[in-house]
């Protein structure tokens, strides 16, 4: 296996720097880059090669010198091209936390920059809120952690019902995406990315009805094991939401503000305060 995935790290290397050289010999975009569709066909093959058994991290820093400068909304338009050219969306998005860990310093250059009651910033700063309450989650269930003696939680229990009501609460924020956000980018033929998000939408509502779940059990199971599975729940909700809240900022709000016209954010902003 190791042999497999060595000898599929040598072609790609050796495919990356065939493709470097002959980009250079025909001084392609002369501004210093390489011209768009050779990055995308650069960005397609690299991610092919992954998918099909390459070490994200061997190829990580190859993948940041090939694709410096890339978009997000070329990254969005890649991914859908793959999955039009047969590659499983479930694939794309079990991989898309290794497509943002090559992105993520550059992507985090490109600062958004919204008017206070626009939409993409609205639901940014939904973002905030809700990655705060994760992190009080995460607080909590640490304190909990720490305490033996089941007599001596109630301060905790209750905050951490509290906390499950915010992120019921939260609920909103999704159908304004879902109703709202994604079918004006299906319009102007952006498809792939909301459809992966509103999945990864789905995966965060389980695992909020898995932290209800485990506060309705408390004082029905063993105490340790009641802070075991308090702490498996946060942990992948709180990593959950960091990921998602990540490649919303930097892929699809970009993308969208590239593509929307001004009367179709107007019309979405009615449809948010609809939602409430």
């Amino acid at each position: 296996m190791v042999r497999q995935q060595k000898a599929t790290l040598d072609k790609l290397l050796s495919w990356v720097r065939l493709l470097q050289r002959k980009l250079r010999r025909k001084g392609e975009n002369r501004m210093g880059g390489v011209s768009n569709s050779s990055k995308k066909e650069m960005l397609k093959e690299v991610i092919r090669q992954l998918h099909a058994g390459a070490s994200p991290q061997e190829v990580k820093e190859r993948f940041k010198q090939v694709l410096e400068g890339v978009s997000p909304l070329e990254i969005a338009k890649i991914e859908q091209e793959l999955i039009s050219e047969g590659l499983p969306r479930e694939e794309i998005q079990r991989l898309c936390d290794v497509h943002m860990a090559v992105f993520r310093e550059q992507l985090e250059r490109q600062k958004l920059d919204v008017p206070l009651g626009h939409p993409v910033n609205i639901l940014m700063e939904e973002h905030k809120a809700m990655l705060q309450i994760a992190g009080k989650l995460g607080d909590v269930v640490n304190k909990l952690q720490q305490i033996s003696d089941v007599n001596r939680v109630g301060d905790e229990i209750r905050l951490l019902e509290h906390i499950a009501e915010d992120f019921r609460d939260s609920e909103k924020h999704y159908l304004r995406e879902e109703n709202a956000l994604f079918p004006v980018l299906e319009r102007h033929g952006i498809t792939e990315p909301p459809a992966i998000m509103w999945t990864e939408h789905n995966q965060i509502r389980e695992k909020k009805k898995q932290l209800n779940s485990r506060l309705e059990k408390y004082g029905a199971i063993n105490f340790s094991d009641f802070k075991k599975q308090l702490s498996e729940v946060a942990n992948a909700l709180n990593g959950l939401l960091s990921s998602h809240f990540f490649k919303e900022n930097n892929i699809l709000f970009p993308t969208a503000l590239k593509v929307v016209t001004s009367q179709e954010w107007s019309d979405m902003r009615k449809e948010f305060d609809e939602i409430g």
